[in-house]
């Protein structure tokens, strides 16, 4: 077949955009034909230079002043015409959509010749359930939202999320990685087929847990990602196991307040920033904790994290928000706590860093869970959905 994905960036920025080159990846050695079409947002962000771009057709990004952005994202004429352009070259037998706010709602238009299934990651500019969730102050894990987001979200709420589902009631179906955001959109698209594929990654093979008590964070240094929950949790865990390190894997804005807090506790020697690591690194690094820690504030959707922790055979210790239930089940291979609240983490990582035998029983049931989430087995899934829009 011949599959076109789009997707908001044509790099490796997060979840999305992982999945997107993984499966792109995954089509083209089973023979398919796979045109990648993205914006060239964040490109020019420095801190983002080395990151390798997989997508085929780059889309200019909708760019400007507060009146022309308001207008690009309600209608951004450049993405109607460069997808309408590269879908017309490429002839798809189906178009694959992922994250989309940033071509606007056009790329809706410009691809509904096509049979088309669009996966959703996350809070988009249309679900309302989620709608905060776009929010800056909300990001930033403020209690009250700011004069600008509060104008933000009538603009979203009245305006950009009408225009989009007008036009998404017409694609074909609706994948979603979790049952908590297949409900979610449910809400704003009911008549539409609404599948749950969880997500699928190449997972690193099972490997002892070891005995020294170290947790690992993977993911972006910002607050909807709950690092600053987790380094305030890990001061209280620091005092109760003197043994226990914490391990930083990744980077963002919050970096600097997180060397601040962890210096200001006394932890310097005990928390240990890495930057962000790819893969031997990362492997190496999951392969060295005996836990991993997911404190998101914000409702993930299928988080990569939790499925790497599966595959290597790791007890979990996470927030119980959005689709993480669905890979961390409590008391079987990890502990759920409320989000946002250190005290309840702290009790979380102490129990499992503070005994070997919990973590190695939890370890062995995550390794058990890892074999529904490969790579192979999401592509084969992926393959149905096409065969049937596609018929």
């Amino acid at each position: 077949m011949k599959i076109a994905h789009v997707v908001n960036v044509g790099f490796e920025a997060g979840g999305a955009e992982r999945s997107v080159r993984l499966v792109s990846d995954g089509l083209r050695r089973r023979g398919h034909q796979v045109l990648v079409v993205a914006t060239d947002h964040l490109l020019d962000d420095p801190a983002v230079s080395d990151r390798e771009v997989f997508a085929d057709v780059l889309v200019p990004a909708i760019r400007g002043g507060p009146a022309a952005r308001v207008a690009g994202y309600f209608w951004h004429r450049p993405a109607y015409r460069r997808v309408t352009a590269a879908l017309r070259s490429f002839r798809p037998d189906v178009v694959h959509l992922h994250t989309i706010g940033e071509f606007s709602p056009a790329v809706l238009s410009a691809s509904a010749a096509y049979p088309r299934v669009l996966t959703v990651h996350g809070p988009e500019d249309w679900t309302g359930q989620l709608l905060s969730w776009n929010l800056r102050s909300r990001a930033e894990g403020r209690a009250r939202l700011s004069t600008m987001d509060v104008a933000r979200l009538a603009y979203l709420r009245f305006l950009q999320r009408p225009a989009y589902l007008r036009r998404l009631r017409t694609v074909d179906r609706i994948l979603t990685p979790s049952r908590f955001l297949a409900d979610a959109v449910r809400h704003d698209l009911p008549r539409t087929p609404i599948h749950v594929v969880p997500n699928g990654v190449p997972l690193p093979a099972a490997s002892p847990v070891p005995d020294a008590p170290d947790a690992l964070f993977v993911g972006r240094l910002e607050p909807v990602k709950g690092a600053h929950v987790l380094v305030a949790a890990f001061a209280t865990v620091a005092r109760r196991l003197p043994h226990a390190r914490l391990t930083l894997a990744g980077d963002g804005a919050q970096r600097a307040a997180l060397e601040k807090a962890v210096s200001e506790h006394g932890l310097a020697d005990r928390v240990r920033f890495a930057g962000w690591l790819r893969g031997r690194e990362l492997t190496e690094a999951y392969r060295a904790a005996s836990v991993v820690a997911i404190p998101s504030v914000w409702p993930e959707n299928f988080p990569t994290v939790a499925l790497e922790a599966l595959g290597v055979g790791r007890a979990v210790a996470a927030t119980d928000v959005g689709g993480i239930p669905e890979l961390v089940r409590a008391g079987h291979n990890g502990i759920l706590v409320p989000p946002g609240e250190p005290r309840a983490l702290a009790d979380a990582l102490t129990r499992l860093l503070g005994d070997p035998g919990l973590r190695r029983a939890m370890g062995a049931r995550s390794a058990g869970l890892a074999a529904c989430h490969r790579l192979g087995t999401f592509l084969d899934r992926l393959e149905q959905h096409y065969r049937e829009v596609r018929a």
